[in-house]
């Protein structure tokens, strides 16, 4: 089994929680283009700033900027787990990002905030089936090894 393959297999046993806010600040066309500068610089910044606020979080991976919306500049993010176990209660996690969030220097339309347990890397039927077909192989060869 190739290293590409774990990583595989662990996305799919992650968990996840989907994350989202709006930001003081006008939406701008270029956000609509996750290739242009304006959505790297920013999405680049909210990664940064959330990765920062919940390191300390027991199992806490990254976070995820799905994508942005106008409305003021809605960020649609996800915080990813390292297993669906591990993912904290949504009461926990929004004290944590609501009594962070004012030292970052980022501006947070108030009342936007919005946290749902919904598996927003939810896996596919597809790569459930690769994983049972590549654990099964795994099993194979440890029977017959």
């Amino acid at each position: 089994m190739d290293h590409g393959s774990i990583a595989q297999m662990l996305k799919v046993l992650e968990g996840s929680l989907r994350l989202l806010f709006s930001l003081n600040q006008v939406f701008t066309s270029d956000l609509n283009n996750p290739a242009s500068p304006g959505f790297k610089n920013l999405a680049n910044t909210l990664i940064a700033v959330l990765n920062k606020i919940f390191r300390n979080t027991p199992s806490f991976r990254r976070s995820i900027l799905n994508s942005f919306k106008s409305g003021s500049v809605i960020s649609n993010m996800t915080l990813v787990f390292s297993d669906k176990a591990s993912v904290p209660p949504i009461g926990n996690v929004t004290s944590t990002f609501l009594n962070n969030i004012n030292a970052t220097g980022l501006s947070i339309v108030q009342g936007s905030v919005s946290f749902n347990s919904g598996n927003a890397l939810g896996p596919t039927s597809f790569s459930l089936a690769a994983l049972l077909l590549t654990l099964s192989l795994v099993m194979v060869q440890l029977i017959t090894g």
